[in-house]
């Protein structure tokens, strides 16, 4: 239905004329082309969708609250993205002067519940920044070691600029999380934020938001950290 939807907007779109019967400039619109709701039982689905007459470089892509700088290429963007249990929103938006253009959608997951996922994102395009978290037990999580002895994650690893980059973990245990962002490889100043959330979609859900800013290649910052009791 979604689908017959959207062929019919573009279809109607080609015959709008203004009322001295000139062609009308075709309206700007986003459209998220996958997922398209439904359920899935995978951890990590690739967002697509595609911008048409809208002249936008990147979009805000906002997944369960959590929002994200996304490039557009040829009037196109894809983002992987690790998905909750349950249901996720979706929302893929610019804003055009005082007009928002926008799409929306939901998604409903069969996976496991994990009691912690860490974000990172960052806004620059054409940068690898990486996401290290190092657990109570020392270990450190990176991309050249993805997982770890006590359950977490490196679910996406980004090298083309503003992520995410997902860490998630089974079950939490005592001690401090130390979350750090490494500068892979950054040409200016960029600008890290990483949202923290323990317990996500249950009574216990608690949400921290760290930020940041990387000013070289090699850089590593301490951008935050939590104890779990």
């Amino acid at each position: 239905m979604r689908r017959a939807l959207a062929s019919l907007a573009t279809l109607c779109s080609a015959f709008l004329v203004t009322a001295d019967g000139r062609a009308a400039e075709p309206a700007p619109r986003i459209l998220l082309t996958a997922p398209l709701g439904g359920q899935t039982t995978e951890r990590v689905v690739t967002i697509t969708g595609r911008v048409e007459h809208l002249p936008v470089e990147r979009l805000t892509l906002v997944v369960n609250g959590i929002p994200m700088s996304v490039a557009v290429q040829n009037g196109t963007f894809t983002q992987p993205q690790v998905l909750s249990p349950g249901t996720n929103s979706i929302r893929a938006f610019a804003e055009v002067g005082r007009t928002t253009i926008e799409d929306t959608t939901s998604l409903f997951a069969s996976v496991p519940s994990k009691d912690l996922r860490v974000t990172l994102t960052w806004d620059t395009t054409g940068t690898d920044v990486d996401l290290w978290l190092t657990g109570p037990d020392r270990e450190k999580i990176l991309y050249s070691h993805r997982q770890g002895a006590a359950g977490g994650t490196l679910d996406t690893d980004v090298t083309t600029g503003f992520g995410p980059e997902t860490y998630t973990q089974a079950r939490l245990t005592r001690g401090t999380y130390k979350v750090e962002a490494h500068a892979y490889r950054i040409e200016r100043p960029t600008r890290v934020e990483v949202t923290v959330v323990r317990y996500e979609g249950t009574p216990d859900e608690e949400r921290r938001t760290f930020r940041g800013v990387l000013l070289k290649t090699n850089d590593v910052l301490s951008v935050g950290e939590f104890t779990q009791p």
